[in-house]
């Protein structure tokens, strides 16, 4: 059995050398077929659409690919894009002027061969790629030491492709066969199946509704570039993160390497928390300011005035100036820490930090401050858990409480502020950070 499977895998490595390469030219193959089919498209209106198209370095390219007069035909396309662009009455009656429009005729025609050749080739090439696809997924299958195979066609289908020697092949099959009966219950019920703390179900759940957003054979690039970038979400970008790992964990989920799946379904999660954060901030900042604070209240008394009332002078300058920039800020922040499924905001200019998360509704729920004394939020968040615990399960049913608002914040402006706070109560770390 482990000659045929052996003899299995050597035959298929020669096949998948060049997936990678194969991958690359399908992605670029397919730009191409995008933007000539758009030129077509766009010419079906008018030559004009194809003049004034953007890319016009595509359209030179494209002319070039006729492999003869190629120079002479550039300065014809430019000669006539010159004239056909031309507004005025008197160019339209140049012979010149007709002769551009005959050579548009053949330009277009031309242009029409050329997409239905490289969609040709694309579809060819496309058929290549899934074909080494198929191969790839079960060479990596195979390989396994825990082989489970979920899709019995799909196998056959694979085998088929192969040609192998009839015995090879009843020897894979009854290889198969077994490993599918030893891994059934931890494959097949995958809701069973925990890995890194992600249920495998979910993953599954996850990737049936966005079938649609996945692409067998495009090549997707990593996406580096930052969600939220001077105090903007840079939509597009979260559009192509998101777009980029529901494809890569369909691609892991497929091949059974479960952990990189999670692991990615982990960082899917957490942009999806990111977008919901988002949405409330913006609520937030539609918000008359001084409506936009809710305190945590312990007793009678909110957590932060409990605070205010017994810390040291230099102390309330910082606390003070914090709350009134959390209402009046209109930047997008990413979150700084997850606890227990809320996501808490940290205002940190100064050694005194406030400690704040957004609800639904767009109102900033204030839970207390680290002082210069203790300022790890993780002692904060177990000293204080009870009573954090209880807020956000109420969370939903807490209102804005103006008395408590003007009990902290009275009719203090920050002009005022900024005279009183001593310097030593700025973050000269994060200051640094930003200096750099």
């Amino acid at each position: 059995m482990n000659n045929s499977l052996a003899k299995l895998l050597e035959c298929v490595e020669p096949k998948i050398a060049n997936i990678q390469e194969t991958r690359i030219e399908i992605k670029s193959l397919s730009e191409v077929c995008k933007t000539i089919t758009e030129i077509v498209e766009l010419g079906k209106k008018s030559y004009l659409e194809i003049l004034e198209y953007y890319d016009q370095e595509f359209i030179m390219r494209c002319i070039k690919l006729e492999g003869h007069n190629t120079k002479e035909k550039i300065n014809k396309y430019k000669t006539s894009r010159y004239l056909l662009r031309n507004q005025d009455a008197d160019v339209e009656n140049l012979p010149q002027y007709k002769d551009s429009l005959l050579y548009m005729d053949t330009l277009y025609a031309y242009l029409q061969e050329l997409t239905v050749k490289i969609l040709d080739e694309y579809n060819e090439k496309a058929e290549i790629l899934r074909q080494q696809e198929l191969l790839n997924k079960y060479y990596i299958i195979l390989q396994k030491e825990n082989v489970f195979i979920p899709n019995a066609e799909e196998f056959i289908s694979f085998l088929d492709y192969l040609k192998l020697d009839i015995l090879d092949r009843l020897n894979i099959l009854i290889y198969a066969n077994r490993c599918n009966i030893k891994n059934y219950n931890k494959k097949e019920h995958a809701e069973n199946i925990f890995i890194s703390n992600v249920n495998l179900t979910d993953i599954k759940t996850m990737l049936n509704a966005k079938q649609l957003e996945i692409d067998e054979h495009e090549l997707l690039d990593e996406v580096t570039e930052p969600i939220v970038e001077n105090g903007q979400v840079n939509d597009l970008v979260i559009s192509k993160k998101e777009h980029y790992l529901i494809n890569e964990i369909h691609r892991l989920f497929e091949t059974f390497e479960y952990n990189d799946a999670a692991r990615y379904y982990k960082e899917y999660l957490t942009l999806m928390d990111y977008k919901t954060e988002f949405a409330k901030q913006k609520r937030c900042f539609a918000l008359n300011e001084k409506e936009k604070l809710i305190f945590m209240m312990n007793g009678d008394k909110s957590l932060i005035r409990d605070y205010l009332g017994n810390c040291i002078p230099e102390y309330e300058g910082p606390i003070l100036k914090n709350l009134l920039d959390i209402e009046k800020e209109t930047d997008i922040l990413i979150p700084d820490y997850c606890y227990e499924g809320t996501y808490l905001y940290i205002r940190p200019e100064f050694v005194i930090k406030t400690v704040y998360t957004y609800l639904d509704d767009g109102h900033v729920l204030v839970l207390g401050v680290l002082d210069k004394r203790k300022s790890d939020l993780r002692k904060f968040l177990e000293q204080n858990k009870e009573l954090i615990d209880k807020t956000l399960k109420e969370k939903n049913n807490l209102t804005f409480n103006d008395e408590e608002r003007n009990q902290v914040l009275k009719d203090v402006q920050v002009e005022d502020l900024v005279l009183t706070i001593n310097l030593n109560m700025l973050d000269v770390k994060m200051e640094e950070e930003n200096a750099r």
